[in-house]
């Protein structure tokens, strides 16, 4: 049976999708699509990155398919054999974002969004200016926590809450015990830490 979704998060997908399929701000669009392709081969099944998949395809299958077993030194190999850090962390946010469009989408009994052809877009090279090295080895401004991991790429950290708000809770919200929807607070911080636990949700 086919759900009818939500507007506002139908319309958070679709903002999504658009900017997941466009360059970025260190990985162009046909690099951003090979991370799409990449992801989707892991979550069908895939046992191994693609054997022609490169080092940003192999970070891109395991942040997938293992996102826990990615320590410090699996990055630092990754950076050793040519993966920015700053272009890993916009795969992080790729995935990320892909995973949240494509299982709504699932969710929904719908098939997954088509990619469109290549744009050939060079990547923006906006990075915050305000960006540190080091914590939790991913660069970062300040101290990261979900809402703020990505901000390092301004765009990227936008578009994570662009969707993150629709699909969980308003941030002004946050810590607000009372708030409810069709849900309950605690119903929906007890559905998001079930499904973080599952989709282990580490960077």
């Amino acid at each position: 049976m086919l759900l009818a979704p939500d507007p506002d998060r139908l319309a958070a997908v679709e903002r999504a999708w658009a900017h997941l399929t466009t360059a970025g701000p260190v990985l162009t669009a046909d690099e951003r699509h090979h991370v799409i392709n990449e992801a989707r081969r892991a979550w069908a099944g895939a046992e191994s990155p693609g054997a022609d998949s490169g080092v940003a395809g192999e970070a891109t299958f395991w942040l997938a398919v293992d996102a826990e077993g990615l320590t410090a030194e699996v990055v630092a190999k990754f950076e050793a054999q040519g993966l920015d850090r700053l272009a890993y962390l916009e795969i992080v946010g790729v995935v990320g974002l892909l995973a949240n469009v494509d299982f709504y989408m699932q969710g929904l009994g719908r098939e997954l969004l088509a990619l469109p052809e290549p744009c050939g877009d060079e990547p923006s090279g906006e990075i915050a200016a305000d960006t540190e090295d080091g914590y939790l080895w991913v660069p970062s401004v300040g101290t990261p926590y979900a809402p703020t991991v990505l901000d390092a790429l301004p765009s990227e950290g936008r578009a994570l809450r662009d969707l993150h708000e629709p699909m969980y809770v308003d941030m002004s919200q946050i810590g607000n015990g009372h708030y409810a929807d069709a849900l309950t607070k605690a119903q929906i911080e007890w559905l998001a830490a079930r499904t973080s636990y599952l989709n282990e949700c580490f960077y």
